[in-house]
């Protein structure tokens, strides 16, 4: 039984990362303008929702390798700079790990820990871009034009994924969470 779930676990995290990956890249591209202010920006995060339910639902630290691996990738395929998000994600997927057994192990700190998330990657992206001349946008400029839209646009994707992701978490092994 051990060996059957490692198994699922080797070559469906990935699978599923690549998969998520290709879709943040389309689905901002995709997504009505008419939901949107003028200026405004989202940024889709479904690879860090993975990422973060991974770490959180699962003990094994492969998820650390996994995180670098498709941020590298994800950099590769949205971005100018490589190994920022590699960094970012690895080190969100390690906070998340240290700190789940703090936590009990439910959708709802699953949901707030993403939300987390998605605000440390977009914030540091954004200083770090600010930092090096890639962006001269204002604090507050960023929260409204940017966060705001992300968050909102990343909350509403997570729910519509909770009902696949239980699934995906029942056929991976994982039987003690709460359903709400």
């Amino acid at each position: 039984m051990m060996a059957n779930r490692w198994q699922k676990l080797r070559w469906t995290i990935p699978l599923i990362l690549l998969l998520t990956t290709i879709i943040d890249a389309a689905l901002p591209a995709i997504f009505p303008r008419a939901f949107l202010a003028q200026n405004q920006i989202v940024v889709s995060h479904i690879t860090l929702y993975f990422i973060v339910m991974f770490a959180f639902y699962f003990r094994d630290d492969w998820i650390l390798s996994y995180s670098f691996i498709f941020g590298l990738f994800y950099d590769s395929y949205n971005t100018t700079i490589l190994g920022l998000n590699a960094i970012i994600y690895f080190v969100i997927a390690y906070a998340v790990l240290k700190m789940k057994k703090y936590f009990p192990k439910n959708a709802i700190v699953n949901m707030m820990l993403f939300v987390v998330a998605v605000t440390v990657l977009d914030t540091v992206v954004y200083l770090f871009y600010n930092q090096i001349g890639f962006s001269n946008m204002t604090m507050l400029t960023y929260l409204t034009t940017r966060l705001a839209p992300t968050l909102i646009f990343n909350i509403v994707a997570a729910l519509l994924l909770h009902f696949p992701k239980n699934w995906i978490l029942n056929w991976l092994g994982w039987e003690d969470y709460i359903i709400f």
